[in-house]
């Protein structure tokens, strides 16, 4: 009977000891498992710092977009000459583009470069201060033609001035011919630039008369007037025109 007390007295304790060794292995797994978890966390601020860099790489791209260069404003020259409501193109020499060389009927009546200019200009018919008459016969008149060569790749053909120096310009007139029967017109298009450098230049007034001419009197002279409100030493006039374009006298004022 002792023997078997002593036997389950044995038996108690290396129960005991048992449990008390499992119950350690699993204290001691635990911090193991807690101790991941500081890893993944410290992972999330790494991950949440690349957009932070990403961000700051694209501001310099949005700043360097706004300095981009762009075509210098135009401002009045303070100290431009009023021209007081006179014509300061009056008596001025001027430049133009290419005048047409009319050749006979093996071209077709078109540009021949070794015939003289249908309507040659000497530089100061159009300042002359005489208006021609009615009739595209008359002395005086200077033509461009949409089929010469320096037009046809310009698109436009043009006269410019030099007016000696800067004035406040209110308004430039063209007086031109249309005379339907020989194909004569009025420009179909006329564009006003001025200048104070003869570099940079500016377009001050346009006027689209395409659509307009049929309304204008044939066999008749017209002052075709563009309003600015500019200054200028430079003064370039450019016409359009689908056959013959007449101008005459130009003013300035």
């Amino acid at each position: 009977m002792k023997k078997l007390s002593l036997l389950l007295a044995l038996l108690m304790i290396f129960t005991c000891c048992a449990l008390a060794s499992c119950s350690e292995e699993e204290t001691s797994s635990a911090p193991e498992a807690s101790s991941t978890a500081p890893a993944t966390s410290s992972e999330a601020p790494a991950a949440s710092s690349e957009p932070e860099a990403e961000s700051s790489e694209e501001a310099p791209a949005e700043s360097s977009e706004e300095e981009v260069s762009t075509e210098p404003e135009y401002v009045k020259n303070p100290d431009a000459i009023s021209t007081e409501g006179n014509n300061v193109a009056a008596g001025k020499e001027y430049t133009i583009s290419e005048q047409f060389r009319m050749g006979g009927a093996d071209v077709g009546w078109g540009w021949d470069e070794n015939a003289a200019p249908s309507y040659p200009d000497d530089g100061f018919e159009l300042t002359d201060g005489q208006i021609p008459l009615n009739d595209y016969r008359e002395a005086g008149w200077m033509a461009f033609n949409q089929s010469t060569p320096a037009q046809t790749e310009r698109g436009y053909g043009y006269v410019q001035f030099d007016l000696g120096q800067s004035y406040e310009i209110s308004e430039v007139t063209i007086h031109s011919l249309k005379e339907t029967s020989p194909g004569i017109t009025c420009p179909h298009t006329i564009e006003i630039l001025v200048s104070e450098d003869n570099e940079t230049w500016y377009s001050a007034a346009t006027l689209s008369l395409m659509n307009e001419l049929e309304g204008y009197e044939d066999n008749t002279v017209h002052a075709l007037v563009a309003e600015m409100d500019v200054t200028g030493r430079y003064v370039e006039i450019r016409v359009t025109s689908h056959t013959w374009g007449f101008m005459g006298e130009i003013e300035i004022k």
